[in-house]
């Protein structure tokens, strides 16, 4: 019975039977998918088939199935020593709330003939993982989770019994329930037990592809790229779109702040492209201009410029990285006068957000000191005493004498587009 996941194929139920060889399992959980109801194992082959790419990406060729809401990868043996690198990528795919690297046992060698639990086998597991962790004078303690119910202890008494195995015959000695030093986990499950001394913690979320697509703008700054990372763990495909100071070659961009915020955010948006566009025709027609307008005139020709792309790349929502009152081009008036001019809806994850919860998210996923570089950002240039308050019925009137062929001002910018495409966090040859 084959267990791997291909596109377009249900996910298939590890088998308690034979299979391919491995006793060092990647297991991965998912509570977000978990809570789907009819349409769960259509989340699950999402995850499955960005899992698959991931590691194809990596040259690893690995079985992949599920048992209970858990997906699990089988390294082979003789590349076990291969599976923390791999662990380590697999932390950024959003959809996997977290996962480990275990031992695993086959169902056969968890009970004896008899149909009692095979303490031996078990027990040689548990001690030689805590024998390998041990950390001095610390406390632990056993964590059971016992989906297989055929079992004939529960996981109160398995864990109790593991636990006193490991006072008996190891140097670890105080149990603490409660917060302990070190926890020792054990699934055991239909298709067998899985022994792992630690979690490691993934994006969490939904499968890249199950959200929809959208097309982020990206500033250079602190706040978009986070906005664009939320959208990709809430599920979405994520596109870039950026608007230059200047016409840019493409090794310009590769090497700009700008490329090398794609380049991270598509570890976890797994495949996007970058869009770059010049805004110097727009600053050209506006050249002389000082109503105090002027940043506001620009993010609604932002807009504008992103929505055409949009529509082309046939996303659904353009994702921004305002946050309500932070700057004056984002007070409610401007962000309203901003909004007027599409009728694309415009996602806002960092609306409600603090600057300093912002950063904080910034510095996980680590843009953050690639975002505080110097860099040309085009909001700030043009933010010569803006307005905080601003009006639709204004902005048009200044619209109609300085930008009066709207579609031709586009229609210019868009001739200069340069386009690159990332992967993994690595650019794609042409």
């Amino acid at each position: 019975m084959s267990i791997s996941l291909q596109q377009d194929h249900g996910v298939e139920e590890l088998p308690r039977e034979p299979h391919p060889a491995g006793n060092t399992r990647i297991i991965l959980h998912y509570p977000d998918i978990t809570l789907k109801g009819k349409n769960q194992k259509d989340f699950q082959n999402a995850l499955s088939n960005c899992i698959r790419r991931r590691l194809d990406n990596l040259g690893y060729h690995w079985n992949i199935g599920a048992s209970r809401g858990r997906a699990i990868i089988i390294v082979p043996n003789q590349q076990q020593s291969e599976a923390w690198q791999a662990a380590s990528m697999l932390q950024k795919i959003p959809g996997i709330y977290s996962l480990a690297i275990a031992r695993w046992l086959h169902p056969a060698d968890c009970l004896d003939s008899d149909h009692a639990m095979n303490w031996t086998m078990i027990g040689d597991e548990i001690v030689a993982m805590a024998r390998q962790c041990y950390i001095n004078h610390a406390s632990f303690a056993v964590k059971v989770h016992r989906a297989d119910k055929s079992l004939p202890v529960t996981s109160t008494e398995m864990a109790g019994q593991l636990g006193d195995l490991i006072q008996r015959e190891t140097d670890w000695q105080t149990v603490r329930l409660n917060r302990p030093d070190q926890t020792f986990y054990v699934d055991a499950l239909p298709d067998g037990m899985y022994f792992y001394p630690r979690k490691l913690k993934g994006v969490g979320g939904l499968p890249v592809g199950t959200g929809g697509r959208v097309l982020a703008l990206l500033s250079g700054g602190i706040d978009s790229p986070v906005a664009a990372f939320l959208l990709a763990k809430r599920g979405c495909q994520v596109n870039f779109f950026h608007l230059s100071a200047s016409h840019l070659r493409k090794q310009d961009i590769i090497n700009s702040v700008i490329g090398r915020l794609a380049a991270l955010l598509s570890q976890y948006t797994q495949r996007s492209r970058l869009y770059v566009v010049p805004y110097t025709y727009f600053d050209l027609a506006l050249s002389g201009l000082n109503s105090g307008y002027e940043l506001v005139l620009f993010r609604r020709f932002m807009m504008r410029s992103a929505e055409r792309l949009a529509t082309q790349l046939r996303a659904q929502a353009l994702v921004n990285g305002d946050s309500l009152g932070q700057v004056a081009s984002q007070t409610l008036e401007n962000l309203a006068s901003s909004s007027t001019v599409v009728s694309m809806p415009i996602l806002r994850p960092l609306i409600g957000a603090n600057k300093d919860e912002i950063i904080s998210m910034a510095r996980h996923l680590g843009t953050y000191d690639i975002s505080i570089e110097p860099y040309k950002d085009c909001c700030a240039l043009l933010a010569r005493h803006p307005k905080t308050k601003s009006s639709h019925a204004r902005l048009t009137q200044l619209e109609a004498v300085h930008l009066p062929d709207y579609d031709a001002l586009l229609n210019k910018t868009f001739t200069d587009m340069v386009c690159l495409e990332y992967r993994y966090g690595e650019l794609v040859a042409e």
